[in-house]
């Protein structure tokens, strides 16, 4: 899948620069891969911009996946905020992002 990646490239894959989402197992919170691991926090998503760091992206997604930590972790495709912070490009992807739709300024999306 790294190599499906690329820069401004039309080709299958989503463009760089992006990060890695899934959901935790055992509460089902959507999570952000970091370099220290899987964070509620989107501001501390590991944002790739190179092959190399979507190859690391992918081989800590299988292994979160593998050892029963997440489901389901896949790249997504983001700009980054004039701060640096990534946001997402997709709709779906930036709901996921800001947490449930309901009541926001509750729970644990409304740390973030």
């Amino acid at each position: 899948m790294a190599s499906d990646v690329k820069a401004g490239a039309k080709t299958k894959g989503p463009k760089l620069p992006v990060i890695m989402s899934a959901n935790d197992l055992l509460d089902g919170d959507v999570v952000f891969l970091t370099r220290e691991g899987w964070s509620l926090d989107p501001k501390a998503a590991l944002v790739a911009d190179d092959a190399e760091t979507v190859a690391f992206m992918e081989e800590e997604g299988a292994k979160g996946f593998k050892s029963n930590r997440v489901v389901d972790p896949y790249l997504v495709e983001v700009t980054l905020d004039p701060n640096g912070l990534p946001l997402a490009t997709h709709f779906r992807e930036a709901i996921r992002q800001k947490g449930p739709s309901i009541l926001p300024q509750y729970g644990k999306q409304a740390e973030f």
